[in-house]
């Protein structure tokens, strides 16, 4: 009996030894990580917070959760909601009485270097005249860490002083993957061509 106890003594002695310096691991051989469990496990002390109570329409939806370092609470994330947080955000921006059509620099105090943002569509209210035909040209630039609008008709404008209407799309970084510039591809003349190593397949 004795030697049953001084084994199973070493034993955790060497378990307990052995979690000071390494990992441990349940189940597996190899751990990856300080406790490597490999199989189910149930806990009772998880900190959710207030979580309401799913709708029905939710009940089908994907559902995307928040996990707060600070007191390592939980929280569902519902764009719907006031004060929630989102993936993304739309927002429009009405320009009026811009000089005829012509929106040089708006600057939306959106930082860029912790946000991208990107126009989906932008619409001006009037016509627009001149010698020469045009689309319109719009976007955005950082411009000292802060996102800025353009817009304008080139080389044509507008009798009165007019209305764009910009809808923009703002992403967090840290949920967007961003690529650096990809290229240049050289299309020898034509008018066509393909990437050879897309970035996403």
């Amino acid at each position: 009996m004795k030697t049953k106890l001084s084994v199973f003594a070493a034993s955790l002695f060497f378990a307990f030894s052995y979690a000071q310096v390494g990992n441990v691991g349940i189940n597996t051989a190899t751990p990856r990580v300080k406790l490597d469990v490999k199989g189910t496990y149930q806990s009772k002390k998880i900190i959710t917070g207030v979580l309401p109570a799913l709708t029905t329409t939710e009940k089908d939806r994907y559902m995307l959760l928040s996990h707060s370092v600070a007191d390592n609470t939980v929280k569902r994330i519902a764009p719907g909601q006031a004060n929630s947080p989102g993936i993304a955000s739309i927002v429009t921006y009405s320009l009026n009485n811009v000089n005829g059509d012509w929106v040089e620099s708006f600057n939306t105090k959106i930082n860029s270097d912790n946000y991208s943002l990107m126009v989906l569509s932008a619409y001006f209210d009037r016509d627009v005249v001149g010698a020469n035909i045009a689309i319109p040209s719009y976007g955005v630039k950082a411009v000292n860490n802060e996102w800025t609008i353009y817009a304008d008709y080139s080389q044509l404008s507008s009798y009165t002083d007019g209305v764009w209407t910009i809808v923009c799309a703002v992403y967090p970084k840290t949920y967007v993957k961003i690529f650096p510039e990809h290229g240049p591809f050289n299309l020898n003349a034509t008018s066509t061509g393909s990437d050879a190593s897309p970035i996403l397949q």
